[in-house]
C-alpha cells in the first residue's frame, strides 16, 4: 500500500492549502460480475475495493476529510464495482468499473480534485484518466433552504 499512499504528494493534496470540505466515500461491497460467486461476501471486489479504499485513505493526509463507508449496493450490477463521492452543498457523482488492486490511485486523485473545489464540480478532462469514462452520473447540491409548498405557490397557514 505504501505506493497507493505515495503517489499523491502532500504538497499537492487540496488539504495543505486549506481549502476543502468533509466528503464520503461510499462504496459499493456487494458488487461483483455476473458469475461471481456471491460467498463469501469478503471475496466480492467491491468487498476488496472497500478495504483497499478503507486503507488507503487511513493511510493518506486526505482522509482526516473524507470518510470512506460501505454501503450494501448502488445498484450498479451491470457496472461493477461502484463508488460515490458526496459533501454538503457540492455535486455527488457516481462511477462504475471500479477495479480493487487497480482504481485506487485515481480514486485518490479524484476525492483530492474533488474536495478542492468549492462546488465539487470535477470537468472530465480534470478527473483522472480512469474515471472520465466510468462516471454514470452527477447529482446537483440539494438546496437547504428548499420548500416544496412555496416553490409550488402553497400558503403555509
Amino acid at each position: 500500500m505504501t505506493g497507493i499512499v505515495s503517489s499523491i504528494p502532500e504538497k499537492e493534496s487540496p488539504t495543505s492549502h486549506g481549502a476543502s470540505r468533509p466528503s464520503v466515500l461510499h462504496v459499493c461491497t456487494s458488487c461483483r460480475p455476473s458469475g461471481f460467486p456471491r460467498e463469501p461476501r469478503k471475496n466480492r471486489p467491491g468487498f476488496k475495493l472497500y478495504q483497499a479504499l478503507r486503507t488507503a485513505f487511513h493511510e493518506h493526509p486526505l482522509g482526516q476529510h473524507v470518510e470512506v463507508r460501505p454501503v450494501e449496493c448502488l445498484s450498479l450490477c451491470p457496472r461493477p464495482c461502484g463508488i460515490a463521492l458526496s459533501s454538503p452543498g457540492a455535486w455527488s457523482y457516481l462511477f462504475g468499473d471500479q477495479q480493487p488492486g487497480e482504481s485506487t490511485d485515481d480514486i485518490l486523485e479524484c476525492v483530492s480534485l474533488y474536495i478542492g473545489t468549492e462546488d465539487g464540480v470535477m470537468p472530465r478532462g480534470q478527473r483522472p484518466k480512469g474515471l472520465r469514462t466510468s462516471i454514470l452520473g452527477r447529482v446537483p447540491p440539494s438546496d437547504p433552504g428548499f420548500d416544496l409548498a412555496v416553490s409550488q405557490g402553497v400558503e403555509k397557514t
